[in-house]
C-alpha cells in the first residue's frame, strides 16, 4: 500500500513539474497578542501564544503587540525574528534576508523572506481607531454616518495610504516578489457592512474607506476570498476575550501576486486552557506557484 501511494505521489509530482508548475504551500499568520501576550498570565500567556502558532502550522507570523514577548516566542518555535517596534514583529520558519523601508516602526514594518528559493515581502501592521463606534454600540447610541466616515478616511486610512505609499517599491514588484499585508487595521470591512448583514451591523451599512483602499491597490482580502458570504461565515476577530463585545472582523490578511493564491483562511480563537488574546488569529495558507 505504502509503495502504491509513493508511486502515485511520483506521478503526480511528475506531471506538475512537466508542465512547467510546481506549487509550494505557505501558511500566514496575522495575530495581535494583547500586551505580550501577558494578560493571562506573565509566564503562562506567551506560552500558549506560542502553543496557538504551533498547532496552526503557521509558517510566518506577523505579530501586533508584541511588547517583550517575541524574541521569547520565536526561540520557543524555532523561527528567525524581526522586531521592528514595541508594538510589531515578523516571525519566520523561514529566512529573513532583508527588512524593507516602511511607515513609522510602531505602525508598520516588512521583511522580504526566503521560501525554499522563492522571496516573500511580509508586512506587519497595526492602524490606530479615530472613532470606538463598537463601544458606541455597546452602549445602545447612534452615530452619525457621514461623520464616522470622514474620520475612517481621514484617520485610519490615511495612516495606511502614507504606509502603503512606503511600500510602494515592494508593490511594484509584486508579479515578481508577491507582498502579504497583514495586520489589525481596528476597522470593519465594506465587505461585512453591507445591507445583507444590516441586522448585524446595528442597522448600518459602511463603505470602511481602509479595506477600500486595499482593494482598490489590487490586493485581495484573503478571508473573504475564500469566504465570500458575510452572513455564512463572519470571522468576527473582536473579541474572543469579551464575549459581550460588539463583534467585527478587524484583522485581516491581504495579498497582491500572480504566483501566489489563497486556498484555505480561518480564524482562530481557542486554546485547550485558556485563549491568551482579546483578538483571534487569522491564519491563511497560499500556494506559491514556482514556474
Amino acid at each position: 500500500m505504502v509503495s502504491l501511494m509513493r508511486k502515485r505521489l511520483l506521478t503526480v509530482m511528475l506531471l506538475m513539474a512537466c508542465h512547467g508548475v510546481m506549487a509550494q504551500q505557505l501558511k500566514v499568520m496575522t495575530f495581535n497578542i494583547w500586551h505580550g501576550g501577558r494578560e493571562t498570565g506573565e509566564e503562562e500567556g506567551p506560552q500558549r501564544v506560542v502553543d496557538v502558532i504551533r498547532d496552526s502550522g503557521a509558517d510566518i507570523v506577523a505579530m501586533q503587540e508584541t511588547y517583550g514577548s517575541g524574541e521569547r516566542i520565536a526561540e520557543a518555535l524555532g523561527f528567525h525574528f524581526y522586531l521592528r517596534s514595541t508594538n510589531l514583529s515578523i516571525m519566520s520558519r523561514y529566512p529573513i534576508v532583508d527588512t524593507l523601508d516602511a511607515y513609522e516602526p510602531f505602525y508598520s514594518g516588512a521583511v522580504r523572506i526566503n521560501v525554499d528559493g522563492q522571496e516573500i515581502v511580509v508586512a506587519s501592521n497595526w492602524l490606530n481607531y479615530p472613532i470606538d463606534y463598537w463601544d458606541i454600540f455597546e452602549k445602545g447610541q447612534s452615530i452619525d454616518s457621514a461623520e464616522w466616515h470622514r474620520l475612517q478616511e481621514e484617520k485610519n486610512a490615511g495612516t495606511l495610504r502614507e504606509l502603503l505609499r512606503a511600500l510602494s517599491p515592494a508593490v511594484e514588484n509584486s508579479k515578481d516578489i508577491p507582498v502579504i499585508i497583514c495586520g489589525d487595521f481596528n476597522t470593519g470591512s465594506h465587505l461585512d457592512w453591507i445591507p445583507e448583514t444590516r441586522h448585524l451591523n446595528e442597522g448600518y451599512i459602511m463603505p470602511f474607506p481602509a479595506t477600500l483602499l486595499m482593494e482598490r491597490s489590487g490586493f485581495i482580502d484573503s478571508f473573504r476570498e475564500i469566504h465570500p458570504d458575510p452572513l455564512t461565515v463572519r470571522g468576527i476577530t473582536w473579541s474572543p476575550a469579551l464575549p459581550d463585545a460588539f463583534k467585527d472582523r478587524i484583522d485581516y490578511i491581504f495579498y497582491q501576486g500572480s504566483i501566489l493564491k489563497a486556498i484555505d483562511s480561518e480564524t482562530i480563537d481557542t486554546h485547550p486552557v485558556k485563549y491568551p488574546s482579546d483578538h483571534a488569529a487569522v491564519l491563511t495558507t497560499f500556494e506559491i506557484q514556482k514556474l
